[in-house]
């Protein structure tokens, strides 16, 4: 089960990265379109929606880097944190459905938690 806590931890932090320049991207081109339509209540509306969107993403993806990391140095309570980030990445289709379930799935097995309540 070890070799299955690394994978989600790797997984979760390539992921995480990728979703921080997703958030990125988001931010910035909700920006840029919303400024290139020269229609001040897009402006505001679009540009509004894009820090919000880009702020739920960034913020799922921080703690997403975060507990892969402790989850890399097995820190019990990053197995709490990578549950819910995973549960918020089940309704990213279709990888964050997959890595999500696969998260789900190694976090909560009984070998796992044996292996965390001993280290901790």
């Amino acid at each position: 089960m070890r070799t299955h806590i690394k994978v989600v931890a790797l997984v979760n932090l390539l992921y995480s990265a990728l979703g921080m320049l997703a958030a990125l991207g988001t931010l910035f081109g909700s920006i840029f379109a919303s400024i290139a339509t020269l229609n001040p209540i897009v402006m505001v509306v679009g540009s509004v929606t894009g820090v919000i969107a880009a702020a739920v993403i960034g913020a799922i993806s921080l703690f997403g880097l975060i507990a892969g990391f402790a989850l890399l140095n097995h820190r019990n309570w990053a197995r709490y944190v990578m549950l819910v980030v995973s549960a918020f990445r089940l309704f990213r289709w279709p990888w964050g459905t997959l890595f999500g379930g696969y998260s789900i799935w190694v976090l909560t097995h009984e070998e796992t938690v044996r292996e965390f309540s001993l280290r901790s």
